[in-house]
């Protein structure tokens, strides 16, 4: 094959790669008039930034202005507000604490955190020293998200195991992974398990699971009835009996 055709080949490929990309990022751009995001996780980070009056340096006489920030793991772009540049992507957010919040940003440094948000705006003046400031309602531990490795050795499996069978119709198999005195009757009896999940437009699917406790998990899914979809989470405690994992609870945490 000529040189110039080959050549031509693999910038095509090129640049359907960065279109792609530039897709997936496009899906990350948040609206801040309607309070986007909500919820963002990251790692937390305590940053001296440089104040007035020169905004450079503060052992050249600038005013020290620490500042917490959260390091995503992937590029957003933010959308909105007239100080908003949907077309530039970043990862670091400026968080403004308040008399509640202060505290477990000074708690968490460091740390792997969810962070739940309010009043996001653009960065509009020299103190705003990343794209996207926001003021913190609330700082939690972020969960751990889990791969098949991670599963091994824990409840995630009897979890996994529910939620596969749930999506093969298999209520009955499904009822066995809960605690035995839930079986009988209820939302886990093989019964409501069957009738429910073999009859949805779209079986229900396990995105991923989070560990959030030594005893409980986050299951992400997604399923679609007649009339709705749902992406939902379940907060699913579970026990250990005789050396066997079980369900014992599952709250969700979506609505559906």
């Amino acid at each position: 094959m000529h040189f110039a055709v080959i050549r031509h080949m693999m910038w095509s490929l090129v640049a359907v790669a960065l279109a792609s990309g530039a897709s997936a990022h496009a899906a990350q751009c948040y609206d801040v008039s309607k309070g986007e995001p909500k919820v963002l996780e990251g790692d937390l980070q305590y940053v001296l930034f440089a104040g007035p009056p020169n905004f450079e340096d503060v052992q050249k006489g600038d005013t020290p202005e620490p500042t917490y920030v959260l390091k995503l793991d992937h590029p957003i772009c933010i959308r909105g507000d007239e100080f908003a540049e949907p077309e530039k992507m970043f990862e670091t957010v400026q968080l403004v604490g308040d008399e509640k919040t202060w505290p477990l940003l000074r708690a968490n440094v460091k740390q792997r955190v969810s962070v739940t948000l309010k009043d996001p705006m653009g960065a509009n003046t020299g103190h705003h020293h990343e794209p996207l400031v926001a003021w913190v309602a609330n700082v939690t531990p972020a969960t751990k998200k889990m791969n098949f490795v991670d599963e091994y050795g824990s409840a995630a499996t009897t979890i996994r195991a529910f939620y596969e069978t749930l999506g093969s119709g298999q209520g009955d198999v499904a009822s066995t992974m809960v605690v035995a005195e839930k079986r009988a009757k209820g939302p886990f009896s093989a019964e409501s398990l069957t009738r429910f999940y073999s009859h949805l437009k779209e079986p229900i699917r396990l995105v991923r699971i989070d560990q959030s406790g030594p005893d409980t998990f986050i299951a992400h899914y997604r399923y679609a009835t007649g009339k709705s979809v749902c992406n939902g989470q379940g907060l699913v405690t579970t026990v250990n009996r005789s050396g066997r994992n079980y369900i014992q609870s599952i709250r969700a945490l979506k609505g559906c």
